[in-house]
């Protein structure tokens, strides 16, 4: 096994702002070079480099894999980059550009979300990183160290990514991941003190309230954004605030009197006062908005947590489900379920019999009609989107409504009609969406076909109700066998407590 003989000092000169890479300079004595196994490589062969390093042979696939990715990755951005729309460019149509997009969803199986984000990538890469591209087309480039490039340049003019890609495509591509980064971040440290801050990206232009992505463990997150003032400011009144509720419930617990703020009852419970960090969330949570004497209309929807059956009567630890969209533990579900006044069965039609078709003069929809829909599409119905349907959708006959002569079909029957969001219900009005209701088999899931103005095509079957028809018996069925056997079981413990008398 080989061993550095001599101690050795390697130094990097900083790459100056031309963009020239960096010189090395190297000064002592080394032995042979170590392999990753610890031996040494074999004379006459290239030494090591962290883009070829010497690897035991059950890594070498992996570093095979990582070569072939970052092609993949580059091949997919050539591909994908002539679907990109300028929204800024002269002839820029909005349904034409949502069409695309809808059809990449498709091609890529994602929401018209990441397919967005991932077409505006692939448009950055083609025509503002031709050079470094070609590096990532290779092999030589990670496709992490090009993930990094774009994320961290989502801000910068395109001629400012001019200067990046000019600049990146001259560094070694036997950089290590950290020398990388340390490069990166000069680059762009150099590039933004020489410009000033765009206004969206400012403190004050950053202000909002961002509800984060769900979890699955029945845990939610409100994000706000600020500048620095105005969020102190926030906190502080949050601890005045409850500071001083927290003070109160000590004194009415010491008085023998009911504790202010004890919406769960936990105060009187235990004799002792809520955390800061609760009373914060309880007023949060209970503080009136100020609108300015705007009214705010009634929610159009209940809020829904769908709770499978036997997960209620505690045989199952199958999670609920809130807005169909978000998981919450079946103790969470439990406990909600046993807080509510007002418990609703989610059936098929074949089960309930509830939506029958209305009659024919009747264009809009009742809200129990509403309600299913809603709980049959979660989200807008147009594949790879995910708007939310019980916030901003809008109700749609499939096959058009004919309001000169209703008679002639487009009915207000649960089979034609979805829940689209404010822009693809539009965008379905003027053609570019084509849906088609297909024939179903009663008791089945039904089944939409959708076209996106001839890109693509493609059929989406309707989510399935809790409790289907089969479901509901095959349900009531165990509960049946369940309930025999612990009744079987009842007897046979009373018989073993009070066995009868002997015959004799």
């Amino acid at each position: 096994m080989g061993e550095l003989r001599e101690s050795a000092n390697v130094s990097f000169d900083e790459d100056d702002s031309d963009g020239n890479f960096a010189r090395q300079s190297v000064s002592g004595a080394v032995g042979p070079a170590l392999g990753a196994t610890g031996d040494a490589t074999p004379e006459g062969s290239p030494d090591p480099t962290p883009a070829a390093p010497v690897l035991p042979p059950h890594l070498q696939p992996v570093h095979a894999a990582s070569i072939e990715e970052s092609r993949r990755l580059a091949t997919r951005f050539t591909a994908l980059a002539p679907s990109f729309h300028d929204s800024e460019g002269e002839d820029y149509d909005e349904d034409v550009a949502e069409a695309e997009l809808l059809s990449v969803a498709l091609a890529l199986r994602c929401t018209r979300t990441v397919a967005d984000r991932i077409l505006h990538d692939a448009h950055i890469a083609v025509t503002q990183l031709p050079r470094t591209l070609v590096h990532l087309d290779s092999g030589e480039y990670p496709a992490a160290w090009f993930d990094r490039i774009l994320r961290r340049t989502r801000h910068l003019t395109a001629g400012q990514m001019g200067f990046v890609d000019a600049t990146a495509s001259l560094w070694p591509t036997t950089l290590t991941t950290e020398q990388f980064h340390q490069r990166l971040s000069r680059l762009l440290g150099r590039l933004e003190s020489q410009l000033e801050t765009p206004t969206h990206l400012t403190p004050e232009g950053r202000r909002r309230v961002e509800l984060l992505k769900d979890r699955d463990d029945g845990i939610g997150c409100l994000r706000v954004t600020g500048p620095a003032p105005e969020i102190l400011a926030l906190a502080q009144r949050l601890d005045a605030a409850a500071r001083a509720v927290q003070g109160e419930q000590r004194r009415a617990l010491e008085a023998g009197e009911v504790p202010p703020m004890d919406p769960r009852g936990t105060v009187a419970e235990t004799a002792m006062p809520a955390s800061l960090a609760l009373l914060q969330y309880d007023l949060l949570g209970g503080a009136v908005l100020d609108t300015d004497g705007v009214q705010v209309p009634k929610p159009r929807f209940r809020l829904n947590i769908t709770v499978p059956v036997m997960t209620l009567l505690g045989g199952s630890q199958e999670p609920g489900m809130l807005e169909g969209t978000i998981p919450i533990p079946a103790a969470m579900a439990r406990e909600l379920a046993g807080q509510s006044e007002t418990w609703y069965r989610v059936l098929t039609d074949p089960c309930s019999g509830v939506f029958l078709p209305l009659p024919a003069q009747r264009y809009a929809p009742t809200r129990a009609m509403l309600e299913h829909l809603r709980l049959r599409n979660t989200t807008c119905a147009v594949p790879g989107c995910t708007r939310a349907t019980s916030w901003a959708s809008e109700v749609d006959h499939i096959e058009e409504y004919d309001h000169g002569d209703p008679e002639r079909g487009g009915l207000t029957d649960i089979e034609n009609l979805h829940l689209l969001c404010w822009q693809h219900h539009r965008a379905k009005t003027s053609g570019l969406l084509d849906p088609t209701r297909l024939p179903c088999t009663p008791g089945l899931p039904g089944q939409t076909s959708w076209s996106l103005r001839d890109r693509a095509h493609v059929i989406v079957r309707d989510n399935t109700d809790l409790a289907t028809p089969a479901m509901t018996t095959e349900l009531m069925d165990s509960w049946t066998r369940y309930q025999a056997e612990r009744e079987a079981r009842q007897r046979a413990l009373e018989r073993r407590k009070n066995p009868p008398p002997p015959p004799f």
